[in-house]
């Protein structure tokens, strides 16, 4: 149980280190080009920060599968694209707020999905 809570306390920790860097870099560059474009851009730039992270502090026991990581990171990608575009485009929510929600959702499916299918525990 603790180390469960100690995982998510890292995982937690990295989103906040990766949304720190990437979230500023999508607000900056959506206000220069379309805010699905900055997304585009950002987003794989996150996911490799994101890997290198996860791999070294909190899935550092689990045998880590690159392959599938990104899968998974494919996945995030597009819900965070689709909910941004939803919320901006039906909502009428601003591209800001609509990211940060997507950002939220898809750092919820990503660590469950990351837990399950990246990273492993080795055997």
């Amino acid at each position: 149980m603790f180390q469960s809570i100690k995982k998510i306390a890292k995982y937690l920790f990295n989103g906040i280190i990766n949304t720190s860097i990437t979230y500023p870099s999508f607000i900056i560059l959506s206000d220069i080009i379309d805010y699905r474009l900055a997304i585009s851009i950002i987003f794989p730039l996150g996911a490799l920060l994101s890997y290198f992270m996860n791999k070294k502090l909190v899935f550092k026991k689990e045998k880590g599968n690159m392959m599938i990581f990104f899968i998974v990171i494919t996945i995030m990608y597009l819900t965070n694209l689709s909910i941004t575009w939803i919320l901006v485009e039906f909502g009428e929510v601003s591209k800001e707020i609509s990211q940060a929600v997507a950002i939220f959702i898809a750092f919820i499916g990503g660590y469950l999905l990351n837990k399950k299918f990246s990273f492993k525990k080795v055997l």
